[in-house]
């Protein structure tokens, strides 16, 4: 007859909150760099209908950000970027009045000076249906509630969402060099110099 353990015995000690340990988050983005701060709500907005009748797993959804992300005083993600999205989950409406349902996730989005920055945003919304009239339809024919169908999911082009953003996340720049590093004349990607 050994000692149980915690896990075994269902006992949780009590400790005051006093010495317990504190949640530290710690950011990676090095002193002096500029950063987009975790947690900082970015709207995104639907180009084109997306519906769970027409939507299928993977599929890209063609997103842009609506406003200017600014960090002190510098755009550093315009207005109308492109934002990576794309559909997690989709079933179109079907008999018996089962729902559409569609399921989707925002990624990321790309600063000026080409940082990806990684956001959270999963949507899921399920159509309702109508209970009253399936159960009338019940009563009326076993056969009649065979060819109810339930409602698609349809999100109309310019419907807007909410993504935040999962990570303080650096911007590969420092404060100092931060409006140089983000001017939109200057050329940004992959540089290569022939001799």
């Amino acid at each position: 007859m050994g000692t149980k353990t915690q896990s075994e015995t269902g006992y949780t000690p009590f400790v005051p909150s006093i010495l317990q340990e504190p949640d530290i988050k710690v950011s990676k983005v090095p002193v002096g760099h500029a950063y987009i701060p975790a947690d900082t709500v970015i709207a995104v907005r639907l180009e084109n209908e997306l519906s769970s009748k027409k939507a299928h797993k993977n599929d890209i959804i063609p997103m842009k950000t609506v406003d200017n992300i600014i960090i002190n005083d510098v755009v550093v993600i315009p207005a109308g970027t492109e934002v990576h999205a794309f559909v997690v989950g989709a079933r179109k409406n079907g008999l018996f009045g089962r729902s559409g349902k569609l399921e989707f996730s925002v990624d990321s989005v790309k600063t000026i000076n080409n940082v990806t920055i990684p956001l959270e945003y999963i949507g899921e919304k399920k159509a309702g249906n109508d209970g009253g009239a399936i159960a009338v339809a019940a009563v009326v024919s076993v056969v009649g509630g065979l060819f109810m169908k339930g409602k698609n999911i349809s999100f109309p082009a310019g419907t807007t969402f909410d993504a935040k953003v999962v990570a303080d996340t650096d911007l590969k720049v420092s404060l100092d060099d931060l409006a140089s590093a983000m001017d939109p004349n200057k050329p940004h990607g992959v540089s290569i110099t022939l001799k």
